[in-house]
């Protein structure tokens, strides 16, 4: 949320995947579902898999559920780099990750480390 108490007018697509666990999800999609509702050009979109069967397939299912936010225009055109989020393992991780949402800066810098997918799923890259 920006410091006015307003969520962001800029408009977007978040992604949630359920590929890698269904648990999360279920707790995790009404949460988000809310908080991007309240932003006038938010898009939540719910799909099978982002990041692709082997990275899929090579995640432990407790780690937690990866998010994608595409900028976009208000006709939803893409702009930008997309911004991954994740993984949202925890009731911090989600709350950190819809008030960076809202925000609507969408720094990866900003980003809380633990939530850096690009960080995060590099360095589990490396251990294997």
């Amino acid at each position: 949320m920006k410091p006015d108490g307003c969520p962001t007018a800029r408009p977007f697509t978040v992604a949630v995947c359920t590929g890698c666990t269904t648990s999360a999800v279920s707790s995790l999609v009404p949460t988000l579902a809310g908080v991007i509702g309240d932003c006038p050009h938010g898009v939540l979109v719910v799909t099978r898999c982002l990041l692709g069967g082997l990275t899929c397939a090579t995640r432990r299912r407790e780690h937690g559920v990866i998010l994608m936010l595409q900028p976009c225009t208000a006709d939803r055109r893409p702009i930008g780099p997309a911004k991954w989020i994740g993984p949202v393992a925890t009731e911090s991780d989600l709350r950190a990750a819809c008030d960076w949402i809202t925000d609507g800066s969408w720094h990866s810098q900003t980003l809380s480390p633990r939530l850096r997918a690009d960080v995060n799923l590099t360095r589990a890259a490396r251990r294997n």
